[in-house]
């Protein structure tokens, strides 16, 4: 008998082939030619807007990190990339140095600054550095972290005494005087009034630095009551009509620095797009400059069926809204202007209701209702319904069984411990959110189940990727009655596990679960008791939304970044975890089941792998 052709592995290509503009540059030479430098993941475009021409240069070494700004000093371009701090001459069009900085830190780069010497200073993320890069001698220097709790330290500026000022946050904020000749460091910032925010701080066109404590967060910092200026380590207070303009234009990760130097003003840029539109600013004519690029695409965000048998799904910086069809194999991108807001955020989570598909997205804890039976529509279809800052970084969502509510969970926004618990009412379009202090104090929910009584069985997370201290130990599962508001239980399932990432509630009320550390267990969440326990890290690394069940064989598959395991539900015993097959091409995000197959995100690329068995498929390949 012969079979039909069933392929083990399936890349269906790139659903979204974009890329997400960071920071720009003008790069001015001493004979007065300039160039527009755009600064992308693992790559710059250098343009020249006289005439139109563009050029685009690879980091060295293959290095595919987001940079997170960028600055631009005598003609060059200096940049950094994950550990990776890099000179770019955009006249020669190629990277005149670079260096791996080994110092403990994840990022390089996190702003920058240049003293009258033309010494270049640049922070890091975690824990604050402070290093010089000296150009002549090629020498870098580490100064140490300027902060010992805080990981932003997103503002820096150098004046004419030989001091350095940081501007830190995100939950106790902080400006930070620094010597750079005696090392000595103090805090501008009163113990007293180290709040939740961001310090701020900028060298202004007439060389003093100016700045304010008054920024809610890393992009809002362009408005202040109270405004000042600083010299020899110290501050004084001025009036708004004192300050002189920056050198950047624009706020967060997409500043363009000496945008007033050139003859140009820059009205917009896209990489997704791959345009910049320009206007000469002494003739005031203005003109589109289009350019192409080569990228892998953007990375996919998690992935869902929706209500009309389609897949869908978001990609990351940017964010762009895509559909797949299952029998024509082919996507649809529909961009990141259907998406009100959508910027360089993605769906995290998703839910369906009769023909609606509700996602929720991050940065802003944005509420998306899409109508699946109408087109796609900027200003109708998906409709933005509400922000929850509680909930900025959503990371779970389902809907419950009477049909009419949806719960959802996730981080908090930046300097925040403890994410929000948002019950939607998905008629009247009204949602409700828990504080943390109601669910679990200072843990985010993460996973979330519906129990057979109805009761809502949700996984926490300690972690505070929004830059603040976590308060707590370990992530733990809690029992909410929903509708009276009240959890009945919470515990701890694994003593040191920080995260339940993924639960699954069986048939038979037990909870499977699985860590941030790919340690699966299943529970009786009512007892509290530990039925199963198993490390499953040999296999790979826990994939965002990694659990799906298959009705059909009574299993749940369970998606790691290297392989895909199967879990036989049985009601006497919990069975152990079996191998369905290695995964060709490494998971990053997931995962949909259809037709047998297991589609999952593998960085930009839409996968699939076959969930049958191996000596079927052997047979199949015989045949």
């Amino acid at each position: 008998m012969m079979h039909k052709d069933i392929t083990p592995f399936i890349d269906y290509g790139v659903p979204v082939a974009a890329e997400e503009e960071r920071s720009a540059a003008f790069c001015i030479n001493s004979a007065r030619d300039a160039r527009f430098v755009i600064a992308a993941k693992g790559f710059v475009i250098v343009i020249n807007l006289e005439n139109g021409n563009s050029k685009q240069i690879f980091f060295p070494e293959k290095n595919f990190e987001y940079p997170f700004s960028s600055f631009s000093s005598n003609g060059l371009f200096y940049i950094g990339a994950g550990k990776m701090f890099m000179v770019l001459d955009p006249f020669e069009e190629s990277f005149i140095y670079y260096e791996v900085i080994e110092n403990g830190e994840e990022i390089i780069g996190f702003s920058f600054a240049d003293d009258m010497e033309g010494n270049i200073y640049f922070t890091t993320y975690p824990h604050c550095h402070l290093l010089c890069y000296k150009p002549i001698s090629k020498d870098i220097i580490d100064y140490g972290s300027m902060d010992p709790s805080e990981k932003y330290a997103g503002s820096l500026a150098i004046d004419q005494t030989g001091w350095a000022y940081i501007g830190i946050g995100t939950e106790n904020k902080n400006l930070v005087a620094f010597h750079l000749e005696t090392g000595f460091k103090k805090n501008l910032v009163p113990d007293s009034q180290r709040q939740k925010g961001t310090g701020y701080v900028y060298l202004g066109e007439d060389s003093k630095v100016y700045g304010h404590m008054e920024a809610t967060d890393l992009r809002d910092v362009n408005y202040s009551t109270s405004w000042m200026t600083f010299s020899n380590g110290d501050f004084q207070h001025l009036d708004f009509k004192e300050i002189s303009p920056s050198f950047f234009y624009g706020t967060g990760f997409k500043k363009i620095h000496r945008y007033q130097e050139a003859d140009y003003q820059v009205i917009s840029y896209s990489l997704a797009e791959g345009i910049i539109e320009i206007v000469k600013k002494k003739t005031g004519i203005s003109k589109t400059i289009s350019f192409k690029y080569t990228s892998d695409g953007a990375v996919l965000s998690t992935i869902c069926i929706g209500p009309d048998g389609h897949l869908y799904g978001t990609s990351m910086h940017p964010l762009h809204f895509f559909r797949f069809n299952f029998i024509t194999t082919k996507s649809t991108n529909f961009g990141g202007r259907v998406i009100e807001k959508g910027g360089g955020g993605n769906i995290c989570a998703y839910a369906s209701n009769s023909n609606l598909l509700i996602g929720v997205a991050y940065a802003g804890g944005k509420l998306y209702v899409f109508d699946t039976t109408k087109s796609l529509s900027n200003k109708e279809n998906p409709k933005l319904v509400i922000e929850e800052e509680k909930i900025h970084r959503p990371r779970c969502a389902i809907t419950l069984r009477d049909q009419k509510h949806m719960i959802w969970g996730g981080f908090p926004g930046y300097g925040m411990v403890g994410g929000g618990l948002g019950i939607y009412h998905i008629e009247s379009e009204k949602n409700l959110v828990l504080a943390h202090e109601k669910v679990v104090a200072y843990h985010s929910t993460v996973s979330l189940a519906e129990l057979t009584t109805g009761d809502i069985l949700g996984g926490t997370s300690i972690e505070t990727p929004g830059g603040a201290q976590s308060k707590e130990k370990e992530g733990c599962l809690y029992i909410l009655d929903w509708k009276s508001k009240m959890v009945r239980k919470r515990f701890v399932p694994l003593e040191g596990a920080k995260e339940i990432s993924m639960v699954f509630v069986d048939q038979f009320d037990r909870a499977h679960c699985l860590t941030d550390q790919s340690i699966y267990f299943v529970c009786n969440p009512y007892n509290q008791k530990i039925l199963y326990r198993k490390d499953l890290s040999r296999w790979g690394e826990t994939v965002r939304n990694g659990f799906v069940y298959d009705m059909t064989t009574n299993s749940l598959f369970c998606l790691l970044s290297k392989t895909l395991l199967k879990i036989e539900i049985n009601k006497e015993k919990c069975i152990e975890p079996e191998v369905v097959r290695p995964l060709p091409s490494k998971a990053s995000s997931g995962v949909v089941l259809n037709n047998d197959r297991i589609f999952y995100g593998s960085g930009s690329h839409l996968c699939s792998i076959y969930t049958g068995e191996d000596e079927y498929l052997k047979e199949v390949m015989e045949d």
